[in-house]
């Protein structure tokens, strides 16, 4: 096993760029897991609000009451600077609002224009958020008053109509199909594997390769009694234990982050990476063939792997791509990778026979590559024997 052995040593030299694509890849992955809440429930947002009321009479003290229903109120001075530094920084208040003199004698008049002020450094989400619940407000106050109640009576039933929440679940789409064996959140994790098998594979294997067929490491083995044969398959040993190694340590983690071992339909996931593994390690030898620098090597590593990500449903949902990128991306394989992951997750309809179909095709190109690289391979082992005579 003396050519497995000096695989192996090369292959060392190697490993820390492969450790630092998997280490990166498996901390945001974790950290994705994590940040993703158990239960979808919608919760509404409160912000923190000072009011500024210049009005100073019972219908703008109701209107201050019902703000601190839904939000938290806080205190200011009515300042300039103080107000625009704590809207800068944003860590006492989110929102700094005016009730405007003239507020109860307008609303007694049905006048509903200009009866707010507000302060704040730039639009956002808080001031668009602020806007609308006063708009409720207002609009319904004089829904009230239109009906024939008094102003304080309409304010009343403005504050309890907008008291009332309702338990609001966001359901996925597709929930009828999902299961808990692999649900879209965990299907994730699957969905962006594609990418680093191709980066690691493709960065780490192509030189391992390009180091053991150098033309004086061959000439030796030519010049001496190893078979061919025994020399092919040590390389093929050693690449298949490295690229088995690498998925293994993606499926060991998947595990850890399912909670248990896999079961159900995520078996399905791990075959469709586990062909994907093969395919990404036929496409780095493949490359190795053509014999590139470690420069194009890193430019093959980026163009390969992020290519398929962004054309083939990785990094950008297929429901996002237009129909145009979709027809060229069923050229690629990560298309029928990401195919199979979204209807074995529930997120497209689930069919057993499509998926099989997602697999074969897959098993197409990867028998594809590996025939186009033994071919690249015996042209070059040609051409070098004819140079050589």
């Amino acid at each position: 096993m003396q050519v497995f052995n000096a695989f192996l040593k090369v292959m060392k030299r190697r490993m820390t760029s492969a450790l630092i694509y998997v280490i990166v890849f498996l901390a945001i992955s974790f950290s994705f897991a994590n940040s993703k809440s158990q239960e979808k429930v919608f919760k509404s947002t409160k912000l923190n609000v000072a009011v500024l009321d210049e009005d100073n009479t019972p219908e703008s003290k109701a209107l201050t009451d019902f703000i601190g229903t839904k939000h938290n109120l806080k205190q200011i001075e009515k300042d300039e600077n103080i107000i625009k530094d704590a809207l800068y920084w944003g860590i006492t208040v989110d929102y700094v609002m005016e009730i405007r003199q003239g507020f109860s004698q307008k609303l007694e008049a049905k006048e509903y224009d200009d009866l707010f002020g507000n302060y704040h450094v730039h639009d956002g989400f808080s001031d668009a958020l602020m806007e609308q619940l006063l708009n409720e407000y207002i609009t319904a106050v004089g829904t009230y008053q239109a009906s024939g109640m008094t102003t304080s009576d309409a304010m009343k039933h403005t504050a309890d109509a907008l008291s009332v929440e309702s338990s609001v679940e966001l359901a996925d789409k597709n929930s009828e199909q999902q299961n808990s064996d692999f649900t879209e959140e965990f299907s994730a994790y699957f969905r962006y594997m594609p990418y680093i098998l191709l980066s690691v594979l493709i960065s780490v294997l192509c030189p391992v390769l390009l180091a053991m067929s150098r033309k004086n490491i061959r000439y030796r083995t030519n010049c001496s009694s190893f078979k061919t044969s025994a020399y092919t398959f040590q390389i093929f040993l050693g690449s298949m234990i490295f690229v088995i190694g690498i998925w293994l340590i993606f499926m060991i983690a998947g595990t850890i982050m399912n909670g248990g071992i896999f079961r159900g339909k995520t078996w399905l996931a791990v075959l469709n990476s586990f062909i994907f593994s093969i395919l990404s390690a036929a496409i780095a030898v493949l490359i190795a063939e053509f014999h590139p620098s470690d420069t194009a090597i890193n430019l093959a590593t980026q163009v390969i792997g992020l290519g398929m990500s962004f054309l083939c449903g990785i990094f950008v949902p297929h429901i996002y791509l237009s129909s145009g990128v979709l027809k060229a991306a069923r050229f690629m394989p990560a298309y029928w990778y990401v195919k199979a992951n979204n209807m074995i997750a529930g997120i497209d309809t689930f069919s057993s026979k499509e998926v099989a179909v997602c697999f074969l095709i897959q098993s197409a190109f990867l028998l594809a590559v590996a025939l186009l690289a033994a071919l690249v391979h015996r042209t070059n082992y040609s051409a070098s024997a004819q140079l050589n005579k």
